[in-house]
């Protein structure tokens, strides 16, 4: 009788032993079929072949960790976009004329003779993909401080007397988001429509309290995408990463500048900000304007019947040429990548580009190479020091390559350089909110401003000149010598770098 508990004991651990076995196996079982539906459903989603294989390697090779990651950012994005199904007259009458032009480009009718020579395709392309017409009267002013900027948008936030319109990705409590929300108030209380769209990721830190009391006031305040808990969401992909204001139909600001204080951190000071942002008055406000109207469409179901108060028709003089590019996770037409491949493409003496976050895709990479191959000059500046880690390994894998064609890399030391610029052969220039690298190209909700125009260009040309002064070129011999645990580090970035 002595041993009977003993006995009982032992039956008991040997049954538990035998469950957690079972336990384990169905856990296996679970995860490897799991694993083997994604790996199926990502080949029947014809992605990209390079995603779609770096998916692949990741869920076979570190399967639990890979699980992970897929949760987070391998789901893809199944919204249409809904820019087709608008029958507003204004919108459809932005449609007709980018026909007209696209037929008249066709023939090649004057549509400004030097730059239908160089970048008809690149016009061509936009007005038939993005309905993203040409307009010839645009006033463009260039910010390359949120200093600088700020006081100018409050300017004329005050001067607002029909409407604003406010979408950004990343909006954050300070002293530039009170100022803000002053000049919003006293408008609305004038009777003045207003609406503000945040993104859910990039401005998740942007209390309630400031929130809702814009919306207690009266303002509306629309949520991207809204998550509960940031940190654990599976909604990193398809965000709005926007920077736009909209005032009156008349005057619009776009670019790579958030509403942070951040931004009021002056050269010199650690942790400054270097960006490029614009001020447009002319009708490519209009598009902008169409832009944000189709991003609260989809977001709320509301479209007003009568949008004439958002596309006043005013007469400017001429000025610059401009197309506003619109991109989004669902358009397979891909605005942004089009216009940067096709624009890189025609270059005949120099590139200039600037990007944060330097990850191109494999067409973009193969393009800079060429040109660069068939003798026209490039140059490229990024961060020396980034605001991520992962992205600044996945960036720097490609230095050695690009340094091999003769691509001239060079270090932005003085801070951190946020701009979004690519310089072509001193008349075309691209900026706007769209970075070069996938999260820009396949992830986000983007806009870019196409310039056709020497001035512009010189001055963008005339601020790359100074940021390559507060730079530092990289040299070959220099680069192949850095420790092998950082070329590591870069080797694995890139590896993933497609899936982010």
């Amino acid at each position: 009788m002595i041993f009977l508990p003993n006995l009982l004991l032992h039956t008991v651990v040997e049954t538990n032993s035998e469950i957690w076995n079972w336990l384990n196996i169905l856990y296996v079982l679970f995860a490897y079929s799991l694993i083997i539906f994604l790996v199926l459903k990502t080949l029947l989603q014809n992605r990209n072949p390079i995603v779609t294989m770096s998916w692949i390697m990741v869920l076979i090779l570190i399967p639990y960790f890979g699980l992970l990651i897929y949760f987070f950012f391998g789901q893809k994005t199944t919204k249409k976009w809904l820019y087709k199904r608008i029958s507003a007259k204004e919108i459809q009458e932005m449609k007709k004329i980018s026909q007209n032009q696209l037929h008249k480009v066709k023939e090649e009718k004057n549509l400004e003779d030097i730059y239908l020579n160089q970048y008809k395709k690149l016009i061509s392309i936009q007005l038939k993909n993005n309905y993203s017409f040409l307009s010839s009267n645009n006033s463009i002013q260039l910010y390359y401080s949120g200093i600088e900027l700020y006081k100018e948008i409050i300017e004329d936030l005050k001067k607002a007397t029909s409407f604003i319109h406010l979408e950004y990705y990343l909006f954050e409590n300070g002293i530039m988001a009170d100022e803000i929300a002053e000049v919003l108030l006293e408008k609305q209380r004038l009777g003045l429509k207003i609406s503000l769209i945040i993104d859910g990721i990039g401005s998740r830190k942007l209390s309630d309290t400031y929130i809702n009391r814009l919306k207690n006031n009266g303002i509306e305040v629309i949520v991207f995408r809204p998550v509960r808990f940031p940190k654990l969401t599976n909604k990193i992909n398809n965000r709005d990463h926007k920077k736009a204001i909209i005032i009156d139909g008349i005057v619009a600001y776009t670019g790579g500048i958030n509403i942070s204080d951040k931004y009021l951190i002056k050269e010199g000071e650690k942790g400054f900000w270097r960006d490029t942002h614009m001020r447009i008055s002319g009708d490519s406000v209009k598009m902008i304007e169409a832009v944000f109207l189709v991003d609260r469409f989809q977001l709320t179901s509301y479209m007003p019947k009568d949008l004439s108060l958002f596309f006043p028709k005013i007469n400017f003089p001429p000025a610059s040429l401009i197309q506003i590019v619109a991109n989004s996770p669902d358009n397979e037409k891909s605005s942004i990548i089009n216009s940067f491949f096709i624009a890189i493409n025609s270059a005949k003496s120099n590139i200039r580009l600037v990007s944060p976050y330097f990850i191109p895709n494999e067409s973009l990479l193969i393009a800079l190479k060429t040109v660069a191959q068939s003798g026209i000059k490039v140059e490229i500046i990024m961060p020396k020091h980034s605001d991520s880690a992962f992205v600044q390994n996945s960036a720097f894998s490609y230095v050695q390559e690009l340094l091999n064609y003769r691509i001239q890399v060079y270090y932005y030391k003085k801070g951190f350089i946020h701009a979004k610029t690519l310089l072509i052969d001193n008349n075309l220039s691209i900026l706007g909110t769209a970075n070069f690298d996938y999260r820009s190209f396949y992830h986000n909700h983007e806009i870019n401003t196409i310039i056709y125009n020497e001035e512009i260009c010189a001055k963008l040309t005339q601020q790359f000149r100074q940021d390559k002064r507060d730079s530092e070129k990289v040299t070959s011999n220099r680069w192949r010598n850095r420790p092998i645990q950082n070329k590591v580090l870069e080797s694995l970035a890139r590896l993933i770098a497609p899936l982010m």
